[in-house]
């Protein structure tokens, strides 16, 4: 079994170029995405400086969207907290994934390279880690101030322009942001190699959904019907599993 070498690189301005252009193609993304976040956070009814102010500070779209829509709903703070509380438990696992190669840094570096990972820079520091067997903090510097300045201006780009569209259009775009996560859920499901696990979490989260958004708050729903889905979901890749085995 190969050892992981862990080396503390003092800053390095070639290291921290290289982390930027290793964030080149990850960027398209963070503005389709953070523009359309900006724009809802508009049509939510916050300032452009409080939706700047929101994205640099919890730096996360699903969250931020979630947030947005519970906020515009008008559900409780408890119920908003805990929900973006728990849509970015997915950051625990991705740090401690990661976290073997920063064992020798120090407590400072980690967290700065923690408080900004993402779902994209870290499918990108991960393949770096796997050929190289190291993740530089100057390196990793680059590729994450890269992602968080460019999903903030684009939050800022597009809280913009939905404060400046007439009324008419601010309809149209609160549709095309709902056909948007109807879009992110179809490519989440082309792309994932268990099209059958993932359906079965859309299908089990929808029905849960409908049945309940009578009966509870839509923040609460919100939370049963993602913690449901994944604890089934869960239980379900197990059980598979161990009838292979």
């Amino acid at each position: 079994m190969s050892q992981i070498h862990v080396t503390n690189d003092p800053p390095s301005v070639s290291m921290f170029r290289a982390g930027v252009l290793a964030c080149m193609p990850t960027i398209p993304g963070y503005w389709s995405i953070g523009f359309a976040a900006g724009a809802m956070g508009t049509l939510s009814g916050f300032s452009i400086f409080q939706i700047a102010l929101l994205a640099g500070a919890l730096y996360a779209g699903s969250a931020q969207f979630l947030f947005y829509s519970l906020w515009a709903a008008g559900a409780e703070m408890s119920s908003v907290m805990i929900s973006v509380m728990l849509i970015n438990l997915r950051y625990l696992l991705m740090s401690s994934s990661l976290s073997p190669y920063f064992r020798k840094q120090s407590t400072r570096k980690k967290l700065l390279n923690g408080l900004l990972l993402t779902d994209e820079t870290f499918g990108v520091a991960a393949e770096y880690a796997s050929r190289h067997g190291t993740l530089p903090f100057s390196w990793m510097s680059g590729l994450n101030i890269s992602a968080w300045l460019n999903w903030v201006i684009a939050s800022v780009a597009g809280a913009w322009l939905a404060s400046v569209v007439p009324p008419s259009l601010m309809e149209g775009l609160s549709f095309s942001l709902v056909s948007m996560f109807i879009g992110l859920v179809l490519m989440s499901w082309f792309a994932s190699k268990r099209k059958m696990l993932e359906s079965f979490t859309i299908i089990t989260a929808v029905i849960l959904t409908l049945f309940s958004s009578h009966y509870l708050d839509s923040s609460v729903v919100v939370m049963v019907a993602a913690i449901i889905s994944a604890t089934s979901a869960t239980i379900f890749l197990r059980f598979i599993e161990r009838t292979r085995s």
